[in-house]
């Protein structure tokens, strides 16, 4: 009795399975091509153009490098021009 229920649904089960799986097959490989190779050339170029940003990002750091140089060879310069005028004045009042 309760095999009497079940021949419908394997039935209808042996008719959509099939269609569903051609559904799902189609409707990526239609649909989900030109997803896939929108994306495909998407990351390709930005691994192309991750390069050229890097070099720029490079050289940006590397003038920053630069400047920072200039600038504690300046601090120096002034470190130094301070202390010799300490010291002139230092001298100058243990002359008197």
């Amino acid at each position: 009795m309760g095999f009497d229920v079940l021949v419908p649904i394997f039935g209808i089960l042996v008719v959509l399975v099939p269609i569903t799986g051609l559904t799902a097959v189609f409707t990526l490989r239609l649909g989900g091509k030109p997803f896939i190779e929108t994306l495909a050339r998407e990351l390709k170029g930005v691994g192309d153009g991750r390069g050229s940003d890097l070099a720029l990002r490079i050289r940006d750091l590397t003038d920053q490098v630069e400047a920072l140089t200039a600038e504690v060879y300046d601090v120096r310069s002034a470190q130094s021009f301070d202390q010799k005028l300490l010291e002139s004045k230092e001298h100058e009042t243990s002359a008197l």
